[in-house]
């Protein structure tokens, strides 16, 4: 019933309750009632109609600007879903697949738009919010999108050199869709361009409860310039559904279409259209209760085969190759589970060949951006490329869905499957090991050394500013440092023990042949060595380790402090967030003021005060500990470090999270 409808009506009873009052009264004073009660009713029904069609305007504005949300090839929504299937439904509306991408509501929106500014070089944004509604003044992005267009029309040259602007013209706009609730959220702004959306250049950190630059959270090389990314592009595939560019080639405006923003039930199910009219007759649906046979009209992934199941999850969490740029863009992605996803776009394999040569600059930073020199996948996101990779795949039966769970889940964090937590996700295939867990990892039961997946799945994989555990499942080797520079599980828990230390712990226990090591992989902590001299993607992972609980419960904290205190200082934001938040758990150091993104006179001195209060804390009376460069009475190996740090592979890198 309309709201309006509803006012009238409670109008009409109240004055139909106050005209007795009125008459038994026989004053002036009760009719006054009666008509006050009547135009109360009156004008909260004007005022109550007013509001609702604002706010209706409001969100049809944003609809008319952003991509529309209208494939008819076969795609009902997730709402049509909801009539039949409540809980799958419930549990899906829970998860963080559905809010993948969202407009920009009150109930969505986590970023402070309080009459805030934010700045880059040269440039100033101002947030603020009106009502439900959220703006960025700041400078024109269809301005800069031309400016850009110019540019590639004139290195391709086709165009003359644009001239440049002493004062780019400047806009209010307002946000339109937002991507990401997890961890971190994106925010993206509507266009002239059709319904193309441009990418406001910071992110809110849901942790920190603050605004960054956006090449501050990725790995990406120092200096980096803020490029405008267009969610049409780069967001679409995985942060939508069925989604589809159509962008013009000649006037580039877009007409962008999704079934549905968010990672929805057709995502995994394919266009429910014919499921949904073929059931449309209760006794169909009856019939197929009683006989336990597949629909054929819809897709379950989990009575798929293993490798069918896993692409439906490997169509988003994989890196492949986009389709011919023509048909992408009219078409998007044209697979549907239950079909041939490596036909619509093949798995990208691994190739290191030729990647110093001139020419193949496209394919090194893809490589190099997703994967270590040995071909293990490296980045967030792309879990099925890693589990592909796996002899629990590739001669196993495993899934994504042997794990994880859409539906019924322990948590939103990982969607893992209840009693998927522990070592029953592997136990239930290797049953073998159940009965000599101890045996086999010759650890203490209920320790981190005795959790299947801490051996077989460390955190190798970075990504939304943190170490992410690989879902290539294999076993620890110290070779996987020596040959790709990737940290092996033991040394990650093992924080203060050398290379050295773990070859001949493999080597006693499982009889692997130690490899040929340096004098320092012999004798330095991993995690010493990989913090001071690694390269950006090693050092990330080592400054989040230093803080993860097991590996500090098994390696003590006492020395680490120094060691991290250097990496306050990194030339990567990305490293200096997590030794900032590493730091902080260790002792004397909760507290400690720490903003990755400040100054370099300002990191400098945080650098030294972190070191001041570790010497502070010394007793000088610890046992040396050469590997974690502490001689004895608890001093730190000056000069070793130092020496360290100047062999620092610096080499300029990006990771494409």
């Amino acid at each position: 019933m309309f709201p309006w409808i509803e006012w009238c009506l409670v109008g009409v009873l109240l004055v139909a309750a106050l005209i007795p009052i009125g008459r038994r009264a026989r004053s002036r004073t009760g009719w006054l009632l009666v008509i006050l009660a009547a135009s109360t009713a009156g004008a909260g029904a004007v005022l109550w109609q007013s509001r609702l069609k604002r706010k209706v305007v409001s969100r049809q504005q944003i609809i008319d600007k952003s991509p529309r949300e209208d494939r008819r090839d076969g795609y009902v929504r997730a709402e049509t879903c909801q009539a039949c299937h409540p809980a799958q439904y419930a549990s899906w509306h829970r998860s963080f697949h559905r809010t993948m991408t969202q407009f920009a509501t009150p109930e969505a929106v986590r970023g402070n738009f309080s009459n805030i500014t934010l700045r880059l070089p040269g440039e100033a944004f101002h947030l603020t919010r009106e009502g439900d509604e959220y703006y960025v003044e700041m400078l024109d992005p269809d301005w800069r999108y031309v400016q850009l267009l110019k540019s590639v029309a004139f290195k391709r040259g086709e165009g003359p050199q644009p001239p440049m602007e002493e004062n780019p013209p400047r806009a209010k706009r307002r946000v339109g869709m937002l991507t990401g609730s997890h961890h971190m959220q994106a925010y993206w702004l509507p266009s002239a361009y059709g319904n193309m959306q441009f990418s406001l250049p910071f992110t809110y950190l849901f942790a920190e409860q603050r605004w960054v630059p956006r090449n501050d959270v990725f790995l990406l090389k120092p200096g980096s310039t803020h490029l405008q990314q267009v969610w049409n592009n780069n967001c679409l595939n995985c942060h939508a559904t069925a989604g589809q560019p159509r962008q013009d080639p000649k006037t580039h405006v877009n007409d962008t279409r999704v079934a549905e923003f968010g990672i929805s039930c057709e995502a995994c199910h394919g266009p429910g259209q014919e499921h949904v009219r073929a059931n449309s007759t209760p006794l169909r649906r009856y019939a197929q209760h009683l006989d336990g046979n597949p629909d054929p009209t819809i897709v379950n992934p989990s009575r798929l085969d293993h490798r069918k199941s896993s692409d439906t999850c490997g169509q988003c969490h994989a890196i492949r190759h986009r389709p011919k740029q023509d048909d992408w863009n009219l078409h998007g992605l044209r697979f549907r589970p239950g079909g041939d996803l490596e036909g619509c776009a093949p798995r990208v394999i691994y190739d290191g060949t030729g990647l110093q040569l001139a020419g193949n600059e496209k394919k090194r930073e893809l490589m190099e951006g997703c994967y270590w020199p040995d071909g293990q996948t490296r980045v967030s996101g792309r879990e099925f490329s890693a589990l592909a990779d796996s002899g629990c795949f590739q001669r196993g039966q495993i899934s994504c869905l042997s794990c994880h769970s859409m539906h019924q889940y322990a948590d939103t964090d990982d969607q893992l499957k209840p009693g998927m937590q522990g070592n029953r996700a592997c136990l239930q295939c290797h049953q073998e090991y159940a009965g000599r867990l101890e045996q086999h990892t010759r650890h203490q039961p209920g320790s981190p050394g005795s959790l299947c997946y801490n051996c077989h799945m460390p955190h190798t994989t970075y990504g939304l500013l943190k170490g992410i555990r690989s879902h290539t499942i294999n076993s620890p080797t110290v070779a996987s440092d020596v040959e790709a520079g990737r940290p092996n599980a033991c040394n990650l828990c093992h924080l203060d023990r050398s290379l050295g230390w773990t070859a001949g712990k493999l080597r006693d226990w499982y009889r692997i042949p130690p490899p040929a090591l340096t004098t320092n992989q012999q004798n330095l902590a991993a995690s010493v060595h990989g913090t001071l001299v690694g390269d950006a993607g090693q050092r990330v992972l080592w400054a989040w380790h230093m803080g993860w609980n097991p590996a500090l419960e098994i390696s003590g904290t006492n020395w680490i402090a120094p060691h991290l205190a250097h990496a306050l200082t990194d030339s990567y934001s990305v490293v200096r967030y997590n030794a900032g938040h590493s730091l902080r758990r260790q002792a004397g150091f909760e507290q400690f003021d720490y903003d990755f993104i400040g100054s370099n006179d300002y990191l400098f001195q945080a650098r030294d005060r972190a070191i001041g209060i570790w010497r502070s804390r010394q007793t000088n009376t610890g046992p040396a500990h050469p590997p974690a460069l502490i001689e004895a009475g608890g001093r730190l190996n000056e000069a070793k470090l130092q020496s360290l740090l100047q062999q620092r592979n610096d080499r300029p890198m990006e990771l494409l999270e």
